[in-house]
């Protein structure tokens, strides 16, 4: 839902979007069952509805200028590598803090590696980047190997939006806070 105001009055756009980034979990059934509730309980909302599966060049192309700025750095590890290696604070989660292994890997290097075709990630440089949460969180990933993630999706679909306010399930409060 975003809201405005338009001749100081308070409107709400109701916006749907189909979060299908996974694409080996995600099916059309699902986002067919997702209309069918919502108009079952009598909601609208405006179209098209954007599906993210239809997205991921936009998400690169934010992927690439985060890159640009030093925002982000490419993630060799496994997930498994990266649990062995996961320092031993938590962050709200309970998620192990990554140990940074790839983060100081010279742009050669891993420019290198990634023109090699090496598997990778994106991670979120939080210390670049200035946060106050670098240390809550740590270096989040928020884009896995196949190209696209949930995280770099959404921020990007919000700013094209003109998402404002944001309604998200309670599972992921702490780490879109």
């Amino acid at each position: 839902v975003d809201v405005y105001k338009i001749q100081g009055e308070m409107r709400c756009r109701f916006l749907v979007r189909i979060e299908d980034t996974d694409t080996t979990r995600c099916s059309g059934a699902f986002a067919k069952q997702v209309f069918e509730d919502l108009a079952w309980l009598g909601l609208t909302w405006e179209k098209p509805v954007r599906y993210q599966s239809e997205h991921f060049a936009e998400y690169e192309s934010s992927l690439q200028l985060l890159r640009a700025q030093s925002a982000i750095y490419p993630c060799f590890c496994t997930r498994r590598e990266a649990q062995v290696a996961a320092l031993a604070t938590r962050d709200p989660d309970g998620q192990r803090h990554y140990s940074g292994a790839c983060k100081n890997l010279s742009s050669e290097e891993a420019d290198t590696r990634i023109a090699g075709g090496a598997p990778h990630g994106w991670r979120i440089d939080m210390q670049n980047v200035g946060t106050a949460e670098a240390s809550v969180w740590g270096d989040t990933v928020i884009a896995r190997r196949h190209g696209s993630s949930y995280h770099i999706a959404v921020v990007t679909d919000d700013a094209l939006q003109g998402v404002t306010h944001i309604v998200r399930g309670r599972d992921i409060e702490a780490a879109t806070c």
